[in-house]
Order: structure tokens, then C-alpha cells, then sequence
């Protein structure tokens, strides 16, 4: 795989496209929320991280945007990304001909959601693990405080959790997340896997041990703004302006067309690189 510019990754992406205005959009009406500001090219990431940059710490910063870790953050920014558009699309002709049966349930989120759900978690989990050094424990400890750690963890709190499983959120004695990542993390683990072209993510289940709990006090506080978060988001959301798409969960699943991991993860590769270059 040749190696990413993460300038590209970062600059591909403007404060007034739609999958920026989305995030943005959800962020806004849930509580301590991370504030994005725009990454153009790596300068800028080590400019927010660093009271006092210089030519070497940029000269840093860049060769760590080389490192193998920090460009598979990257690539599997780009597997969750197209695991979204999967579900989307096969969720979408289901839902459709549900409608067309007359199926009173046409809109119910469909059981592979949350597998989908859980091969997300296992997916943040990797890059995570790949995305900072030291041990799991540091390692999960840098991406929660890191901005964009705290960016991915909500979005995928909010669209992945909250709005499609509102129902079950409820009833489930606060621990969902944990639940279904205990009864599922070993087969969608080897589901990343083969998306990944087979690429070993032993490592990530061990990171999701470590970070699980973190993940479920997220959805527990995005939870409880499922509705305005719903409500912002469909704006923004492709397909889910009609009537009949305002369910939380049409939103969800409209939203997995856009390339939000992309986004996020190219920004989580740049401030890991940040990151690296300041502790080199």
C-alpha cells in the first residue's frame, strides 16, 4: 500500500462540505463536544498541539505522517467507510421493499446494524492502538483526550448507537455496548478481518477491552440527545429529508453514505503524528 500525504487527507475536506457540516451539525447540540476546528495541511495540526512549533517539530511531524502505524489509521479510516456504504445500501432496498410489501416495520433496524455496530467499535479500536505508542492503557488514554479520538467516539456514539438503537438503549440497563461487543467482538473481529484483505486484528480486540467502557459512558451521554442530534443531522443526512425518513434510525443509516470515518480518521492520523513528533 503506498503511503498516504496526509496533507491530501486533511485537504480534501472543506468547512462547507457536507460531511464536515454534518459532524459539526451533531456536535452542536450535544454537550461538551469536541470544537473542529479546520486541518489544511499537517502545520496546522502541529500549530493546535504545540504552544511553540519550529522547523524541526514540523520537520517531525512529517516523517511520523510516514509511519506505518499512523498510515494504517488511515486505511482503516477507509474499511469502516466502506462497510458504512454497505450497510447503507443493502439497508436501503430492504427498507424499500418492505414499504412495497406493506410491512408495517419497514423502517426497524435490521439485526446486521448491529454487527455492523460492533465491527465499527472493533475497526476504532485499531486505529486507536495503531494511532498512539506505549501501552494499551496509554494508548486508549491518548486517543480519548486526543480531539479528534473524542470526534470519532461520539460521531460513532451518536449515529452508530444512540439514533438506530434508541429503543434498545432504553431497555437495556446501561450496558448495550458491552453486551453485544462480549457476544460479538470474535466474529465481527473476523469480518474486519477479511474487509481488511486479512490483516491480523488480535490487537484491536485486546484495544476494545480496554476502551469499552470509555465507549459505553459516550453512548450513554449521546443517548440522551438522540432526538436533536436526529433533527440536526437530517439536513445533511443524503435521503433523509422526506417524510418518511425522519426516523432516527433512516438518518443513521442515510449518514453511512458519507465519508465521515474518512474524515475524522485522516485527522486522527495527523494529530498521532503530531503526537509521536512531540515525544521523538
Amino acid at each position: 500500500m503506498a503511503p498516504v500525504s496526509l496533507d491530501q487527507a486533511l485537504a480534501q475536506f472543506k468547512p462547507d462540505d457536507y460531511t464536515v457540516r454534518l459532524v459539526n451539525a451533531i456536535f452542536k447540540v450535544v454537550p461538551y463536544s469536541p470544537e473542529l476546528k479546520p486541518y489544511r495541511v499537517m502545520e496546522d495540526v502541529v500549530k493546535a498541539s504545540a504552544p511553540t512549533p519550529d522547523a524541526i517539530l514540523f520537520a517531525k511531524a512529517r516523517q511520523q505522517s510516514m509511519n506505518q502505524d499512523v498510515q494504517d489509521v488511515v486505511w482503516m479510516a477507509g474499511i469502516l467507510d466502506s462497510a458504512d456504504k454497505g450497510i447503507a445500501v443493502f439497508s436501503g432496498f430492504k427498507a424499500a421493499y418492505n414499504m412495497l410489501k406493506g410491512n408495517e416495520n419497514a423502517t426497524e433496524t435490521d439485526p446486521q446494524q448491529r454487527n455492523d455496530a460492533v465491527l465499527k467499535a472493533i475497526g476504532l479500536s485499531y486505529m486507536a492502538y495503531n494511532a498512539f505508542p506505549g501501552t494499551i492503557a496509554e494508548r486508549a488514554e491518548a486517543f480519548r483526550t486526543s480531539q479528534a479520538g473524542q470526534a470519532l467516539l461520539l460521531y460513532y456514539a451518536s449515529m452508530e448507537i444512540a439514533l438506530p438503537f434508541a429503543d434498545n438503549l432504553a431497555t437495556s440497563g446501561g450496558n448495550l455496548v458491552e453486551q453485544w461487543i462480549s457476544k460479538d467482538a470474535t466474529s465481527q473481529a473476523s469480518r474486519l478481518a477479511s474487509l481488511g484483505g486479512g490483516k491480523d486484528m488480535g490487537e484491536a480486540v485486546g484495544m476494545l477491552q480496554q476502551m469499552t467502557g470509555g465507549i459505553q459512558r459516550v453512548v450513554d451521554h449521546a443517548s440522551k440527545y438522540a432526538k436533536p442530534i436526529a433533527e440536526s443531522a437530517r439536513q445533511y443526512a443524503p435521503g433523509a429529508l422526506g417524510t418518511a425518513d425522519k426516523v432516527a434510525g433512516a438518518v443513521a443509516t442515510a449518514a453511512d453514505l458519507m465519508p465521515v470515518y474518512t474524515y475524522l480518521g485522516g485527522r486522527l492520523a495527523a494529530e498521532a503524528a503530531v503526537y509521536r513528533a512531540l515525544r521523538a
